[in-house]
């Protein structure tokens, strides 16, 4: 008797090695994912922009990066003491306006150095949902902890996120016509956006992706799957029922191993942990 569906392995026309560069972008699954190839000394760039959800945000910070500009005034925001930047992450945070967007402009342009050299580009997106600052109306990726009144909650459509990533997925392949953009969407469940909410989103956001991956260079990995086809377990998730726990993360991992990696990247994986777990090690005193 079966108690279990499992997801077979795709084959893609690719193998990823050692030599091979990584740019993840995104939500928290993205972090994962950049944490693993950066423990085990990969050339990564993981999560430049800081965690980012919605598709817009991800895509306003990629395309700044392309063009390498820097950081429009209506995206910084005074909170008191300090400045923040609705494109990112609360942790770019500055006391003085005019540092706050050196320290960002710096981040794009290392992004655009990194990407015009990089092999893959994973894009992770979590929610179809945006919040738009009333005030300046701008969409944006970080609420800093607003107070939710001074910001309209939105549902991107399909067709608004095909269109902005097929401008930028063109944009991409123009600065290195050999980068691969692979796309994955989060398992994490957005519950705070309702039950039956974080199902339109997510199935949003799936069914863009089904029409991005017809172009050149795009691709779809399934860790979405994976959670909810495969492990479809409460096991598997962290205390909030919402996060992937440590358990489903290495899963997925393992499974991204056997897709993308051949023996001998495997046998250099295996070395390499073994490496880090002895300089990790403390003897007894």
């Amino acid at each position: 008797m079966l108690f279990r569906t499992t997801l077979p392995s795709q084959k893609y026309p690719f193998e990823m090695h050692y030599k091979h560069a990584y740019c993840f972008v995104g939500s928290c699954f993205s972090d994962h994912l950049g944490s693993f190839f950066v423990d085990h000394q990969f050339t990564t760039l993981s999560n430049p922009f800081g965690t980012l959800f919605n598709p817009y945000s991800i895509a306003d910070n990629l395309k700044n990066s392309i063009v390498n500009q820097g950081i429009d005034n209506q995206y910084i925001y005074s909170l008191g003491d300090h400045y923040v930047s609705f494109l990112n992450q609360g942790k770019f945070h500055h006391s003085d306006q005019n540092q706050l967007q050196l320290i960002i402009s710096s981040i794009y342009n290392e992004v655009n150095q990194f990407l015009q050299k990089a092999d893959y580009l994973f894009i992770t997106w979590g929610t179809a949902y945006v919040y738009r600052f009333i005030e300046r109306d701008i969409i944006v990726g970080n609420c800093h902890k607003i107070p939710n009144y001074q910001f309209k909650k939105e549902r991107l459509s399909v067709e608004e996120i095909v269109s902005i990533y097929q401008d930028l997925i063109q944009s991409l392949l123009e600065i290195n016509p050999q980068l691969k953009i692979i796309f994955t969407v989060s398992p994490v469940r957005h519950l705070s956006d309702g039950f039956h909410e974080n199902q339109l989103s997510k199935s949003i956001l799936h069914l863009a992706i089904d029409q991005l991956t017809d172009q050149k260079n795009s691709f779809y990995f399934p860790a979405y799957e994976l959670i909810m086809d495969d492990l479809r377990d409460y096991r598997f998730y962290a205390s909030d029922l919402c996060h992937i726990g440590e358990n489903g993360v290495q899963y997925i991992l393992e499974h991204f191993i056997s897709t993308f990696f051949n023996e001998k990247t495997q046998q250099q994986l295996q070395k390499n942990r073994s490496i880090i777990k002895r300089t990790q090690h403390k003897p007894l005193k």
